[in-house]
């Protein structure tokens, strides 16, 4: 199961656990945990794939662009 998940279902038992006003009945909180979960996945999501700065392969941009003597 992933990490994520045990955590919000964490959240979401002990806000039903500690919390007896009625605006946080269990529709409620797991409403509110789930949502907060799906942008988390959605931000990473929107991340994946994308190359961090500096990673540009085994051969760099200044590599390319440096002009070698030749003998």
């Amino acid at each position: 199961m992933d990490h994520e998940t045990l955590r919000t279902g964490g959240k979401i038992l002990t806000d039903i656990a500690e919390h007896k006003s009625p605006q946080t009945r269990a529709g409620y909180v797991v409403s509110k945990h789930v949502t907060e979960s799906a942008e988390k996945l959605i931000k990473k999501l929107r991340g994946f794939g994308r190359k961090r700065v500096g990673e540009t392969g085994s051969r760099g941009a200044n590599t390319r662009n440096k002009k070698t003597k030749r003998a």
